[in-house]
């Protein structure tokens, strides 16, 4: 069976004998007949390189981006040339003579023994199932021809970053981690090949592929006798072991190998492997084995449901566009034969993508679980969803809800760009990818208002600085377009509320340098959630200050339950750490029908009031300015005893009475008691017993003003104040201003005890303010009322304003002083001297201070009465009425930013 393309059959056709030309033209017929794939086919065409190369010659991206890609690959490509033992023989193989397993054997989900022995190197299965804390050493650096399958490793959570040598059977996933390395710079080089038509790198690309096809060709998928892995192994169905990974979604090396093989197909036809004269086949018979294996075991594998089941679609949809058609094989099992299996046919094993799109929310778009794998998961439907688009099979056209989905992660961005923190996850930027993608089929449909929408997030991140468009890969050159005009500003929401993630967003300005940000979340259990209280989050300069920790090493590491359980979090222990939520208020009020607000009350305040079993939370977010403001934290528990934990950033830490006087801490050896298990990974805990008002000070020293966070703090009875070393906030460098508390630095937390004192009826009342050095906005603040029900604020602002904040849980109407009276959820009365600045009203019945009212007609109303350039303005989503400085009093229907004559 000839598998020459007709392309390079032709080239061949000049100076032949007649005899010669008549041979050929019959094989030729008979390729024809039998398939007709052109190579290559996923990512781009042979029509089209001139076109990818004009984008690189006029577009500076793309120029920038392929000289990146070509100062990384061509360097290996070089020295392969001359050394082409160099790179092949750091792949991860069974490389002994008498240990070339040719079928592995599983026990409890890791490794336990080979048996066989191949002619050829088989590739080596991963030591274990389990992730452990160690990357790889340089590629320069690993062993060639390691026999053994020890890792040199460097421990990421260290500071000694001395290689150690890590057991085969204690390597985790550096194993695969190695051969991934290797597989995607042949895929790289595959396709500079192809774009250059120099042939070093199809040399380069090729002899990995051999080696890896050839040495999966031989071995069998792994047995579980014991079906610890959910099935026997083998060919069977069931369970959620790969072909060459525990885990089918992790099974993802043959993924780079199907485009290397696509690009350089017809170089490995007509450069044959020694080895395939024994096998009496050529590469497209044993590549289509080896595919078709990881395909069947793929569609029969792994999860039906949730990230599991497109996750590992991903695995295996770009292998099935690389195997020829139908009738090339003897089973008539070809592309498309499989490619039905993502697009159309659900089975026990797996949801198709008309079932698995289900999962997203319709109302707001979003994926069922946190942030880093919802976003992962309309990144990868979309990514499955080009090569597709290329083969002829429309899945954006076919599912819209995929357009909304694409767009709907935006509500979890902070102002930097960077994904809240919730869940399983460990936060960073947005995968631009997403609207790169979006960008490209909108182009190609010719949808030039989608476009220009894709190309205004785009072109935020990149005047943001959270995407440099010539870091792309090779796919981008292929794929990416040309920016179309657009505006470079994304609107933003003030509101943004996931009922089923339990999930809260509130923004007042979206700049990373002025904008104010809170989250408040309950905790859920599973779908990639967490169970960790009723947790919020406060945001400054456009960091999450108030951080959630996510520092943990893998599901299976030690400290994974402390990063996602409440010790973790910035909340109460003991009790609610997961279960239903109940939105008491919230202002301003996420559309029922969506993700988002569609009105406000008032450009100045945001709060929301929610209850969880026995606890109930207000945050609330006040401007004092367009560049100042600060947070309050209203929590009650009904415990007897409680410990308020909160987690700021900083390498410095300090604790004052109201009056600025330094109060110290004494060392003692533990906390006493523990709320929490996961206290065990508090260390070094200060403690001072005190029961009067106090404030907590973190300053971030590594950056340069000083980053400061005070925590003002009511006091109640029974009080110890504790500051303990807790784990590092993040493994990542980009998601705290100067990299403080990263791995392996330790983060500064406080945990506020409050022993034989219920604080359902003595709260936490806490007001935290966010600045830079020499920019604090607060000037004092003192208690004005604090009964079982009801608390009353004064905060006084250095510009002069003073905010009387107001809070009550039991609907009655309450004086806070002899000017203010309240009657609601939450308020605010400022003054600045006898200037009327507003008045706020958060779903309650009455406000009043001095001679100004609002008051309202039938029911809990939120509203505002506004001084703006001295005309009065108002706001309100129920009637009302409004008293003014005469006394005259007025009712005014709902509305929004309405002037009153």
């Amino acid at each position: 069976m000839s598998t020459k393309t007709p392309r390079k059959i032709l080239t061949q056709l000049r100076g032949m004998t007649f005899p010669s030309f008549f041979l050929l033209l019959a094989l030729l017929c008979g390729s024809i007949n039998l398939h007709a794939s052109q190579y290559p086919s996923l990512y781009a065409k042979d029509t089209e390189r001139e076109a990818i190369l004009e984008k690189i010659e006029n577009e500076q991206w793309a120029k920038d981006a392929w000289k990146k890609i070509k100062a990384k690959i061509e360097p290996h490509a070089d020295r392969h040339e001359k050394d082409p033992e160099w790179i092949v023989s750091r792949l991860a193989m069974y490389w002994k003579d008498g240990e070339r397993y040719t079928q592995c054997y599983i026990k409890k989900q890791d490794w336990d023994y080979g048996e066989g022995n191949a002619p050829v190197p088989t590739v080596r299965l991963p030591g274990m199932r389990k992730w452990n804390n160690y990357i790889n050493v340089p590629l320069g650096d690993r062993i060639p021809y390691n026999e053994t399958g020890d890792m040199l490793g460097i421990d990421r959570s260290s500071d000694d970053k001395t290689p150690v040598l890590v057991p085969y059977k204690e390597s985790g996933h550096m194993i695969r981690f190695n051969n991934e390395d290797i597989l995607n710079l042949a895929e790289t080089a595959a396709f500079a090949y192809w774009l250059t038509e120099e042939e070093k790198y199809a040399k380069f690309s090729g002899d990995i592929l051999n080696t890896w096809l050839l040495g999966i060709y031989y071995m069998e998928p792994p047995l579980d006798p014991d079906e610890s892995t959910g099935g026997p192994g083998g060919y069977a169905p069931g369970g959620i072991m790969g072909y060459y990974d525990y885990e089918q979604i992790h099974d993802n090396h043959q993924v780079p190998a199907a485009i290397a093989y696509d690009f350089v197909h017809d170089y490995l036809i007509e450069n044959p492997h020694e080895h395939l004269a024994t096998l009496e086949k050529n590469i497209t018979e044993v590549a289509g084995t080896v595919f078709k294996r990881f395909i069947d075991l793929g569609l029969v594998r792994g999860g039906k449901h949730g990230n599991w089941n497109v996750n590992g679609f991903t695995n295996i949809v770009p292998v099935m566009l690389a195997l020829e058609s139908n009738e090339f094989y003897e089973d008539g099992k070809g592309s498309e034969y499989y490619i039905p299996y993502y697009t159309e046919i659900t089975t026990d094993y797996h949801e198709a993508l008309p079932d698995l799109i289900k999962m997203f929310d319709e109302k707001t778009g979003l994926w069922p679980e946190s942030p880093g794998y919802a976003s992962g998961i309309i990144s990868s439907v979309l990514e499955m969803a080009m090569p597709l688009y290329r083969h002829g099979v429309d899945t954006v056209a076919t599912t819209p809800l995929v357009q909304k989905a694409a767009m709907a992660n935006f509500g979890w961005l902070d102002a930097r760009g960077n994904y809240v923190v919730f869940g399983d996850m460990r936060g960073g930027p947005a995968s631009f990818a997403v609207f790169e993608r979006m960008l490209t089929y909108y182009t190609q449909e010719g949808d030039t208002e989608n476009a220009r929408a894709m190309a205004t997030v785009i072109r935020k991140g990149i005047n943001s600085g959270q995407y440099d468009r010539s870091s792309i890969d090779w796919k981008g050159l292929c794929l990416y377009q040309p920016l179309p005009e657009s505006g470079s500003e994304i609107p933003f929401h003030r509101t943004a509320y996931s009922e089923f993630h339990r999930h809260l967003i509130m923004k007042n300005g979206n700049s990373e340098e002025d904008g104010m940000m809170f989250t408040l979340y309950g905790g859920r259990h599973r779908s990639h959630l967490s169970s960790n209280g009723l947790a919020m989050q406060f945001y400054g300069k456009g960091y999450s200050i108030g951080a959630k920790s996510a520092s943990y090493e893998s599901y299976w590491s030690e400290d994974f339950k402390y990063h996602s359980g409440v010790a973790g979090s910035n909340t109460i222990a003991p009790g609610y750490a997961r279960g239903e939520i109940t939105v008491n208020a919230m202002d301003p009020m996420s559309d029922p029908e969506g993700l988002y607000n569609t009105v406000e009350t008032s450009p100045t305040c945001s709060f929301a009031d929610i209850s969880a079993d026995e606890k109930r939370r207000l945050v609330a977010m006040v401007r004092t300015s367009p560049t100042t403001g600060y947070y309050v934290d209203i929590f009650r528990s009904d415990q007897e005893d409680n410990d308020y934990i909160q987690h700021v950033l900083g390498n410095n830490v300090s604790l004052a009475n109201a009056s600025g006087r330094g109060l110290k801490l004494e060392s003692v050896d533990s906390l006493g008691t523990h709320h929490n298990e996961a206290y065990s990974f508090f260390k070094n805990p200060q403690v001072l017993e005190y029961t009067e008002d106090f404030v907590a000070t973190w300053d971030i020293t590594d950056v340069s003003p000083t980053l400061t966070t005070d925590l003002w703090m009511m006091g109640q009875e029974g009080r110890e104040l504790y500051f303990v070393d807790a784990p590092p906030v993040t493994l990542r460098s980009d998601i705290t201003p100067g990299m403080v508390n990263k791995s392996p630095q330790t983060t500064p937390v406080m945990i506020v005890r409050q022993n034989e004192n219920n604080a359902k009826t003595n709260p936490f009342v806490g007001i935290f303010e966010v600045y830079n050095e020499g920019e604090k906005a607060i000037e004092s603040i003192n208690k004005i009322a604090n009964t079982e029900t009801f608390v009353a604020l004064s905060v006084e602002s250095t510009s002069g304003s003073q905010q009387t904040i107001l809070n009550g849980i039991d609907g009655e109407l309450h004086n806070a002083g002899k000017k203010v009276a309240f009657q609601g959820t939450f308020g605010i009365a400022p003054q600045n001297g006898k200037s009327f600045e507003y008045l706020y009203l958060g779903s309650g019945t009455l406000i009043k201070s001095g001679k100004y009212q609002i008051e309202s007609v039938d029911g809990p109303a939120s509203a505002e009465l506004r001084q703006v350039d001295g005309k009065l303005y108002y706001s309100s989503n129920k009637p009302i009425k409004i008293t003014l400085k005469k006394g005259k009093t007025k009712e005014y229907p709902a509305g929004y930013d309405i002037e009153i004559n």
